[in-house]
């Protein structure tokens, strides 16, 4: 306990290889929690066990007080008054426009990007996060939205797939299915998706919206559908 946190600078000439292993695991963990791919959040053919022991890792780092986000902690140069000066910027935007979807390419953008970052980062909020809940409240009362336009659409598919389950008995969604066209789309793009990550493609089909779908039930093919219907039923 030499130095009471764990606030390991990048360059640590004490140990190198601590200070790079620390900000190693601050940029894992980031891509963790905006579900990017990361050596926390990789594969999707790691199995159960793999990855329980890689939250595992996260718990155990927790434990220690290890902080995922540097900004967050006094030693930081975050101020209030800059947040507060990009508060008003966003509030002007608001007032103009009607709603806070900055372009995320603009410098206001990108900090509400980072809003959103440190909202899901800490979602039980019991991490000390530069994003205090008087801050959240500030953005709520801007109807500041805290997922973006695309994690809405997956949410509102999700929401469509399940109320098919529900009136058909399984995710099956017809390529042309009248009812809902654009529920049928998005099912063929999320089993694409699929096969191009296993090629090693890029591609926004995360590990998590994959475990999302497995857990309602969905297959990644007609093929498999057929196959456990035909041999296990």
């Amino acid at each position: 306990m030499k130095y009471g946190d764990c606030l390991v600078p990048r360059r640590y000439e004490d140990n190198p290889s601590l200070g790079n292993f620390v900000n190693k695991q601050r940029q894992s963990y980031r891509k963790f929690v905006m579900g990017e791919k990361s050596s926390m959040n990789d594969d999707i053919s790691l199995t159960q066990s793999i990855r329980s022991t890689k939250q595992k890792r996260i718990n155990a780092l927790n434990r220690i007080g290890f902080v995922w986000d540097a900004t967050s902690t006094p030693r930081s140069n975050h101020s209030d008054n800059a947040w507060q000066k990009s508060y008003n910027e966003l509030a002007k935007f608001h007032a103009t426009n009607g709603h806070c979807r900055v372009p995320s390419t603009s410098t206001l953008g990108k900090w509400a990007v980072r809003q959103r970052f440190l909202y899901r980062q800490y979602p039980n909020r019991t991490v000390n996060s530069s994003l205090t809940p008087e801050r959240i409240s500030k953005l709520n009362k801007l109807s500041f939205p805290w997922t973006t336009r695309s994690e809405q659409l997956w949410h509102e598919r999700v929401n469509d797939l399940i109320q098919y389950k529900k009136e058909y008995g399984d995710c099956m969604v017809p390529r042309k299915y009248p009812p809902n066209e654009q529920l049928a789309a998005w099912v063929a793009t999320q089993r694409k998706n699929y096969n191009r990550r296993k090629a090693g493609k890029q591609t926004p089909l995360t590990v998590a919206r994959i475990d999302e779908l497995e857990g309602i039930g969905f297959v990644w093919s007609y093929w498999d559908h057929n196959f456990l219907s035909n041999n296990f039923e």
